[in-house]
């Protein structure tokens, strides 16, 4: 897996505007076959955010597949500018790049993992729908249910997950505080709701369960968490805390 992050000038546009733009920029420079394919998929392979900072914005992109990182990283590290529809054109300022490889996952989780306390900060809007209904709040079972799903599907090749697995997870966490909002993401024209903020949760039980909870957030660094993190929602960043 890998992480590519494309800084530019800031933008003065909502990330929400400008994720859904350069995720059809991104599709309209693939091969159209695999785009053919990708819009096939349940679960895609990539994922991305947009993030304002101070005086630049950044375009992260995750590619969570050895396939997806042969189609799609080539043309990101050649690429030097982005037109954008009603945008002049925006210059890519700086590349940087990071890996994440499934060897380092399972090291995660092999490791001697006390720490019980995490916090995830949600930094673009972030949204789950269960039984045909969007939901307006994460719960445990909801985040962690998310992360196995698109674990299985893209790293163990996998359709379903482990339902006692993730009983036994939801059992043995709770959150302890947030501070979370209603954020909304626009796509085509329609609002689809979700949250955003940070939310602290504590895991207790044998080692072993917390290493796979540390193993399946920092995934989702990468993965993004709920619905429609290929369009730029469910960005996360975990903050890690000692007890």
């Amino acid at each position: 897996m890998k992480r590519i992050e494309l800084s530019f000038k800031r933008i003065d546009q909502s990330p929400s505007d400008l994720s859904t733009k350069f995720q059809g920029f991104l599709m309209e420079n693939l091969e159209p076959d695999y785009v053919t394919w990708l819009h096939e998929q349940e679960t895609n392979p990539y994922s991305l955010k947009i993030i304002h900072q101070k005086d630049k914005t950044l375009w992260s992109l995750h590619l969570l597949t050895d396939e997806a990182v042969k189609q799609i990283l080539p043309f990101l590290l050649g690429l030097k500018k982005v037109e954008l529809h009603d945008l002049p054109t925006l210059m890519v300022e700086s590349l940087s790049m990071q890996d994440l490889s499934s060897e380092q996952l399972f090291e995660f989780f092999n490791e001697n993992q006390d720490r019980s306390l995490y916090t995830i900060h949600f930094q673009t809007p972030t949204g789950f729908r269960s039984q045909g209904e969007y939901v307006l709040f994460p719960t445990m079972r909801l985040i962690f249910q998310s992360l196995m799903m698109k674990y299985a599907r893209l790293v163990e090749n996998r359709q379903d997950i482990e339902e006692e697995t993730l009983d036994y997870l939801v059992k043995h966490s709770r959150i302890t505080s947030y501070r979370l909002e209603s954020s909304y993401f626009k796509v085509h024209g329609k609002k689809i709701p979700g949250f955003r903020g940070k939310l602290t949760f504590k895991i207790t039980g044998p080692n072993t369960l917390k290493a796979y909870a540390n193993m399946l957030l920092k995934f989702g660094e990468y993965s993004g968490l709920g619905m429609k993190t290929s369009l730029g929602m469910g960005g996360l960043e975990l903050e890690e805390r000692k007890d």
